[in-house]
């Protein structure tokens, strides 16, 4: 697992680092989709909750391959909830709010997780206790797993590719019968597995053969994106927290150093 691989020194760190990922995928999975359905909901579409999904219930949004990826290398995807667009009260308000309610979501949740990682940031500064540090040590680690896994979710939905949220978000904001949506409708999911085949084939490269140079990993043109987003978002909300709550000012450097590690 990857944030497991990057954080773990030893066999116990690894196994907790897994449950850390195990836990921190479901909570962004779960929200993410029951965002949907409660947005659907809203504008007047009772779908999602006809169909059981509009529930916080995890085995009720799990997708294997969407679950695995999110596992293995920190971007997926979960069931999709049912919608009906006819049971909009405003098709193309309806359509791009349920949209952009998982990203939304995604994006509050890596926000409250990185206020949580600058308190822990700041509980370590502030307690004398060498258990206490370690204590908050690995729950800031527990909430830097949640914030990128959020971010990640976020950015990888927000694609405009077929048949990811971006694309709904596309398709709403554009005329009926734009080539662009209907290319990605035919061709979507096709690039979509064409960028993660890349992302994989880059990676187990770069992992195996350590003399190719470092530009070779720009190629993974999936991985490059998410990298960026996920690390210089997450340390935009951070800087956020700090500016906003001037205790949390000392302890930004040192949250920034536990974020270089998570790269």
């Amino acid at each position: 697992m990857i944030f497991a691989a990057l954080y773990a020194d030893n066999a116990l760190d690894y196994l907790i680092y897994v449950v850390f990922t195990l836990v921190a995928v479901v909570i962004a999975m779960v929200l993410h989709e029951y965002a949907h359905g409660l947005v659907a909901k809203w504008n007047g579409d009772y779908t999602a909750k006809y169909s059981g999904r509009l529930t916080l219930n995890p085995l009720k949004h799990f997708d294997p391959i969407g679950f695995v990826m999110m596992m293995l290398v920190g971007f997926g995807y979960a069931k999709p909830v049912p919608i009906n667009p006819g049971n909009f009260r405003k098709f193309r308000r309806g359509l791009f709010t349920v949209s952009i309610a998982g990203i939304c979501m995604n994006l509050i949740l890596a926000l409250l997780f990185a206020l949580l990682i600058c308190l822990m940031g700041l509980g370590m500064v502030l307690t004398d206790s060498e258990i206490g540090v370690n204590v908050m040590f690995y729950f800031a680690r527990f909430f830097i797993v949640n914030m990128r896994l959020n971010l990640s979710l976020a950015f990888f939905n927000l694609l405009p590719i077929y048949p990811l949220d971006g694309f709904r978000i596309v398709e709403c904001l554009t005329r009926r019968g734009n080539k662009f949506c209907a290319f990605m409708r035919t061709n979507g999911q096709y690039i979509l597995f064409g960028l993660v085949g890349l992302h994989f084939i880059v990676s187990m490269a770069m992992n195996y053969f350590p003399q190719i140079p470092n530009w070779f990993a720009y190629i993974d043109i999936l991985g490059t994106y998410m990298s960026y987003c996920t690390y210089y978002v997450g340390l935009g909300f951070t800087l956020f927290w700090s500016l906003m709550m001037p205790p949390l000012r000392e302890v930004f450097n040192a949250v920034w150093i536990l974020l270089m590690g998570s790269i």
